[in-house]
Parts: C-alpha cells; structure tokens; sequence
C-alpha cells in the first residue's frame, strides 16, 4: 500500500444531488425526484486512491460528476484544497478545472468523432492557454508516447483505434493539463478482461510518476483492492462502510459489504465450495422513494425495527473504519 499524504486534497461534505420528475410539456410541474446522492461525506488525501464501489446506479458517477461540477449539488459542499467549488462558477470554476480530470467510461462515446487524436488530447491546452499550436503539437505527442501509444497518430480519427487505445487516448487527455485529481468513471468497465489490466498498471505508473489523486470507481471489486489505498461501498445513494482495502476485505463489518464480497470468486475450488454465499433477497428499491431509516434495510438479512425507524449514523468504528449500521 502506497504512503499517502496527511495532507487533505478532496474533502466532500455531506454532498446531495437530487434529479427533479417533471409533468407536463407547456407548463411543466416538478412530480418527485430522483435521489441519486443523499449525504455522502469523505476525504481523500493527496497522492492516494480511494475506490468507490457499488451495485449499477447506485450514485458512484453521479458523485464523480457532482464533484467536478458537471452536475451542480442540491446540497452539501466539495472542497477541493479548502476551496468551496459548489460556491463557485464562470471563469473561476474553469481555472479550478485544470487542477481537476476526469476519465470518463465509454471510450467510444466519450471521444468526439469529428476530431483528430492531436485536437481531442490538445483542445484542453488550448482552453486554458497553455501552448501556442507548435507547442501543443509536441505536447500531445509526448503524451501520446507516454500513454503507450505512437506520436505518429495525431492526426488519426478515433475510429481507426481499439477500445482500450481509445481509453489510453482518454487518459492522455486527462494528464494534458497536469492535474492533481483525477476521478476515473469505471474506466475498465466496457474493455476486455486482458486489456483491463494494461490500463489499471498504466494508471498505476502515471501516478508515481506524477503524484496524482485518484477517485476510483467501479464494481469489479478485484480490482477496485488492486489499485486503491481506501474503499467506500455505496449502496442507493449513501456510503454504507469506508475503510482501507485491508480492513475492508479481510473484517468487512456492514451486512451489505459482506454480501458483496461473497460474491467475488476465489481461484481456489476448494475453499470457494467452503466458503458461506450471502444471497440478498428483493431487488433495490427505487431511488425515487428510498426506504425509510437504513436504505439497505429491506435486503437486510440481519434487519431490525430500529432500522426502518432512524437513519443510521455513519460512524468511525474504529481507527479509520467507517460504518453506517445499528448494529455494528
């Protein structure tokens, strides 16, 4: 595991982003909402990674956009170096921009068809004035290189590359401006199991290199101990348990992590017929109308009355272990 900083880079205070329901087409009249993310809280030091795993649409992208102000937050605050970004837009929030990248999880939606490699990777340098046009042209072809790939494809459409060629283009991209955070959006997700691995390392070297921050998210949770320093295990729209990868998959104490981590194989055929399946019942509620008290309470094997009565706190356990449940 890597050293990372006591210094605090990314700070998320009791962060909320809620989708408004409209009815109507002339005049339109909010119905309900969607409640994406509901207070969710935590810090991530410079120089670690901190992956943020969960089931499909339980709010990891929507907290990785919300952070970086693509989606502005209902409520609650992201301090990035103690600078309030949710306060902040225009041309203050694009200069805190650079400092600021993400990668995004579709390699083939998230490239601009029309553009050359050299203008996808370039046009961050150009927004922000960081090179003339001879400077920018050899500042992606180093990225280009440094990314694993050849300086000789500037001038290649996205269409004649791979999918993970294409994600090497979208980390080069993100790197473009020289960054201190950068938050990946399942970046593996839709690329083969044997390109997977090429670029979780390439990430992995880029940040000892570079001494980046990264927020991690996924739901490969082999992966997510691969690379991270500290998990977060979200589950509709709140964190359920945050600790470090160590504690996390060796003590897990929340019911819904140890379901989770039931689930993930072991290479191992004996000790995989041995091991006790946690099967959880029911499907996820509705994000538009949560469950009362705990949000994981009606999957719950080890649920009580208490649980649908009061919200459970999310409390330090122990030194560095963070749990919302009554009865941890």
């Amino acid at each position: 595991m890597k050293v990372e900083s006591a210094e605090i880079l990314l700070r998320v205070d009791n962060l909320v982003k809620h989708f408004p329901i409209k009815r109507g087409i002339i005049i339109q009249k909010t119905i309900g909402a969607i409640h994406a993310v509901d207070g969710v809280s935590f810090n991530i030091h410079k120089g670690e990674t901190l992956g943020l795993v969960g089931e499909s649409g339980c709010g990891k992208s929507t907290t990785g956009r919300t952070i970086l102000q693509l989606y502005r937050p209902t409520s609650g605050h992201v301090y990035y170096n103690d600078i309030d970004l949710s306060t902040i837009k225009g041309e203050e929030l694009r200069k805190m921009r650079r400092k600021m990248q993400m990668i995004f999880q579709d390699p083939y939606a998230s490239l601009n068809p029309r553009m050359t490699i050299g203008e996808i990777i370039g046009e961050p340098l150009v927004i922000h004035h960081l090179a003339d046009k001879k400077g920018t042209q050899a500042r992606v072809e180093d990225l280009l290189e440094l990314v694993g790939l050849s300086g000789r494809f500037y001038n290649r459409f996205p269409h004649e590359f791979s999918g993970g060629q294409r994600q090497r283009i979208g980390v080069a991209r993100a790197l473009a401006v020289n960054p201190d955070l950068i938050i990946c959006d399942e970046p593996i997700s839709a690329l083969d199991v044997s390109i997977q691995a090429q670029v979780v390392n390439l990430l992995e070297d880029l940040q000892k290199e570079f001494n980046l921050t990264y927020l991690f998210i996924a739901h490969d949770l082999s992966m997510v101990r691969h690379i991270s320093d500290r998990v977060a295990v979200m589950y509709l729209g709140v964190i359920m348990e945050l600790a470090t990868r160590y504690d996390l998959y060796n003590d897990p104490l929340h019911p819904y992590t140890k379901a989770l981590l039931s689930a993930v194989p072991i290479p191992d055929p004996v000790a995989e017929e041995k091991r006790h399946r946690t099967i959880l019942k029911g499907d996820v509620p509705s994000p538009v109308n949560p469950p009362s008290g705990c949000r994981f309470r009606t999957r719950c094997p080890i649920a009580v009355e208490i649980c649908a009565q009061l919200k459970p706190e999310f409390r330090e356990v122990k030194p560095g272990h963070w749990v919302a449940c009554h009865l941890v």
